[in-house]
């Protein structure tokens, strides 16, 4: 059931929805600009490679190279989680009542998503870029999470994704050292999404009222795991090698770059923060966000 404080927060949200969305089938959103062939993918400092060693050796184009390709796949990642939420919350929501606000708003977030997946499909293909396989135990988490995930670990999980991406993003829409395509798409999910991601807290909230003690502390957990499997599949060996370069160096590289853990630890403040105010940040999961270089 929802309770009247969150009926107006979702309605709340609707009202938002109905002033400030865009349209991300615009196919203007995807034009080149001058000066876009020599800009980066993402703000460099947030490839996993910056500073190290083998990043130092790249020339400035192939270091273009690289941040396009891991922007492709970051975007890649985000797409498939947020494709595995709807069919999740959609399940659940199968027989509930269309008319209430929380059922409505899944709607129009769904909407949102969808059109969010196209405009990222289209920008990856605009910076002559493109999406890399997914690890396959990475698609064995998303069947086991689209089909028995509940509730906040469902939200939560994806929660992770949506604020993550979104500390990201607002660095690469403020940046002229980004190509245009990926400036733009980055403004409207984060404008977008920040509805998105109040919805998600607000159900997280409200499936935690009156829940066991065992219960929280069994989300508690799979929130930590699910989150893990995200941040580590941020990192794919073939892109890398579809790149030319020597999985075995990158990897040394990348497990031993101090910069890339700050700027995920920097990612993962705020939903941390929210993990730890309502009371799903344990010392199991503690250990589990260290492991992932998240806390």
């Amino acid at each position: 059931m929802v309770n009247s404080e969150s009926d107006d927060i979702f309605e709340t949200l609707l009202e938002s929805a109905k002033r400030l969305s865009f349209d991300s089938r615009d196919s203007n959103l995807c034009q080149l600009e001058i000066g876009d062939n020599e800009r980066h993918g993402m703000t460099p400092q947030w490839s996993p490679l910056f500073g190290t060693p083998i990043w130092n050796r790249l020339s400035e184009s192939e270091c273009v190279q690289v941040t396009r390709s891991e922007v492709a796949h970051f975007l890649g990642v985000g797409i498939w989680l947020e494709v595995g939420l709807q069919v999740a919350l959609l399940r659940a929501k199968h027989s509930a009542d269309p008319a209430r606000s929380d059922v409505k708003f899944l709607f129009n977030e769904c909407a949102d998503e969808n059109l969010h997946s196209l405009m990222f499909a289209n920008a990856v293909k605009s910076i002559g870029s493109k999406f890399y396989p997914r690890d396959r135990m990475l698609d064995f988490f998303g069947f086991i999470f689209r089909h028995l995930a509940w509730g906040e670990v469902a939200h939560g999980i994806v929660l992770a994704g949506e604020e993550i991406f979104d500390v990201m993003q607002r660095d690469w829409m403020n940046s002229d050292n980004v190509a245009t395509p990926i400036r733009r798409a980055a403004y409207i999910h984060v404008v977008e999404e920040s509805r998105h991601m109040m919805y998600a807290r607000q159900n997280i909230r409200q499936q935690l009222i009156g829940v066991s003690r065992l219960r929280r502390f069994i989300s508690t957990l799979l929130i930590a795991a699910g989150t893990h499997v995200i941040a580590k599949s941020l990192i794919n060996r073939r892109m890398y090698d579809a790149l030319g370069l020597d999985w075995a160096v990158v990897k040394l590289d990348i497990d031993g770059n101090e910069h890339h853990r700050m700027m995920f630890r920097k990612a993962a403040g705020p939903f941390i923060e929210f993990l730890n105010k309502e009371g799903l940040l344990n010392l199991g999961a503690r250990w589990i966000y260290r492991k992932s270089n998240l806390l």
